[in-house]
């Protein structure tokens, strides 16, 4: 195979000895809507002026607004007293600060392309992971390739344990007939119209390979399913399923599975065409604490829309609201964060402002029966997404407080509560950006799914994405970073004064550089050095140090004497003494 070479270009600030960090996962808006247009595998159509349809060969249909947000005249936009907003910048935030608490585990080749979330489970109940995806390598044809079953063997590899023949999709896994065997829910590739596949389980310890029933209630073209959730909602102890259609007309549908019919009946239809073009979910929880079961949704200019369970089979709107944002798809629902007795329901989108992208969340609590009001907002600066974009509302550190974890764009962001009663703010706990794309290969992020997939009780984080090598073509799989959360990381804000650790020279590098470094005190000083995906490579230097300026040699050598290969690589500062802890990491680039 023939070497390829990767140019990163930096910009020096050499009189602050600081880190400006690559813009190339934050390109303009022009930008990104030329790199979707020339996707190959997307059907893109402008429905109005910047508002685009999206129909993804995965059986998904999406509406982007890109358009300046503008408030609506309409709007009623009603705030608690003590609403609370938290602001990160993700152009300028340094992610190496966050490399400690995950570090990459492996890669399973599967994925699931274009705004795809992991599928993770143990559906054999044999206390061994799996993941299910489509393979695509490098030199496959076409995306006709069949679902696949990856569970995890006795050395803590994914192999490959099933296929389902002429399938795309994996949506989700579930109980559909409350026998105590979970169901797999998967779309079969498209003809004529899209069938939903559900297979059950023969035996309590094998996989689901059964055909159980076929769901394809409209039985016409371009007949999708988007946003397929599962539960019993009205208490009748038969399991209901909720849906969008974005057309014929665009609606919400609510199904309930049927035993003499071993298939789901229509019970509900909400036409939303007349409020907006399109709408996507769900937040599902009983948010206004009145014993019945609300179904959150938003649209592609910012309206939310509440459904709520009436009785058997039985469902009607109750509340209509709006963010400040357009395409307000993301939704998740916490259990009363701030312990205030009021459970959260989070609405978040992205829109640009005045050119600037912003993915923005609002968090509403009920203040009385089918009534909402804005309790806090999170700006995500820097991101606009096409492709990924899903969130997760998961207790990481079973503290009894959930935190939040999105994939939007290329990044990876996980949201620690930080307020009180009342109070919602919160930090960035965890920052994970796509090195593949930082590397100058085309790569996108399609969704990720957090599940204890090593057996510690930690969570891990799993990621589906893609890459294009010209010259080999494209390849889907899924990357595993394992949960080391009982590491220590040295906050930024522990930091001493006065430490500088210099761009090193020259970047990029073949085969040396200098490091320069000041140290103002009497320190314990380990300089290290990662790759891009936390991977220690080697340590520069370990030991006590007076005051003074340094200079530190480094040829980018590993074991055996071998040259790293080319890439991005990390190179920390970590210092302690008797004031404190101090910590500075800058990138660096070796070509050969």
């Amino acid at each position: 195979m023939s070497t390829k070479f990767f140019i990163i270009v930096f910009i020096y600030l050499l009189e602050f000895c600081g880190l400006t960090f690559s813009q190339s996962l934050f390109p303009d808006r022009n930008e990104k809507i030329q790199q979707l247009k020339s996707k190959k595998d997307i059907k893109v159509t402008e429905m109005e002026k910047g508002i685009y349809k999206l129909q993804y060969p995965n059986g998904k249909t999406l509406f982007k607004n890109t358009n300046d947000y503008k408030l609506p005249a309409s709007a009623e936009l009603k705030y608690s007293p003590t609403y609370d907003s938290t602001i990160i910048d993700l152009r300028t935030i340094d992610t190496t600060l966050y490399y400690q608490k995950y570090s990459f585990w492996q890669e399973v080749n599967v994925g699931i392309s274009n705004t795809g979330v992991p599928v993770i489970g143990d559906i054999n109940n044999n206390d061994k992971p799996e993941i299910y995806g489509r393979k695509k390598g490098y030199n496959d044809a076409d995306f006709s390739n069949y679902i696949v079953v990856m569970e995890e063997n006795n050395q803590s590899i994914f192999d490959s344990a099933y296929g389902y023949d002429s399938t795309v999709l994996v949506r989700s896994i579930y109980d559909i007939d409350k026998d105590g065997m979970k169901e797999l829910h998967v779309l079969k590739i498209p003809d004529s119209s899209y069938k939903y596949l559900f297979y059950k389980k023969t035996s309590d310890t094998t996989f689901a390979t059964e055909l159980s029933f076929v769901f394809n209630p409209w039985q016409t073209p371009n007949s999708q399913e988007n946003n397929n959730f599962f539960g019993d909602w009205d208490g009748d102890e038969f399991t209901d399923q909720i849906l969008i259609r974005d057309c014929c007309p665009p609606s919400v549908y609510i199904y309930e599975y049927n035993p003499s019919e071993n298939n789901f009946d229509s019970i509900y239809q909400f036409d939303f065409s007349s409020i907006d073009l399109f709408y996507a979910g769900f937040g599902i929880g009983d948010f206004d604490q009145d014993g019945k079961t609300e179904f959150f949704a938003g649209s592609v200019h910012g309206k939310v829309l509440s459904i709520e369970n009436t009785g058997n089979n039985s469902y009607s709107p109750n509340w209509q609201g709006t963010v400040e944002t357009y395409n307000a798809y993301l939704l998740a629902e916490t259990n009363d964060i701030d312990k205030n007795g009021k459970p959260e329901i989070w609405v978040g989108g992205d829109a640009y402002y005045n050119n600037l992208p912003i993915t923005r969340i609002t968090i509403f609590e009920n203040n009385g029966n089918d009534n909402y009001e804005i309790v806090g907002r999170i700006d995500l600066i820097g991101i606009f997404s096409f492709y990924a974009s899903n969130i997760q509302a998961i207790d990481l550190n079973k503290d009894g407080k959930d935190e939040i974890m999105l994939c939007i764009d290329e990044t990876v962001i996980i949201l620690k509560f930080t307020g009180s009663v009342n109070h919602q703010t919160y930090e960035a706990y965890y920052i994970k950006q796509n090195d593949i794309a930082l590397s100058g290969i085309s790569s996108n992020y399609y969704g990720a799914a957090m599940y204890d997939v090593t057996g510690d009780n930690n969570e891990d984080i799993i990621i589906h994405l893609g890459e294009y090598i010209e010259g080999l073509g494209f390849k889907i799989m899924t990357f595993i970073y394992k949960s080391n959360l009982s590491t220590q990381v040295i906050e930024e804000s522990a930091k001493l004064n006065n430490f500088q650790l210099c761009q090193n020279y020259p970047n990029p590098f073949n085969p040396s550089t200098k490091i320069k470094l000041n140290i103002p005190q009497n320190s314990s000083v380990e300089i290290k050095v990662f790759d891009c995906l936390g991977k220690e490579i080697t340590t520069l230097v370990n030991k006590e140090l007076t005051p003074g300026n340094y200079t530190i040699d480094w040829e980018a050598k590993e074991g055996n004497n071998k040259f790293l290969p080319s890439g991005v690589y990390l190179i920390r500062l970590s210092a302690t003494n008797n004031s404190g802890n101090y910590t500075q990491t800058i990138k660096t680039v070796l070509l050969k």
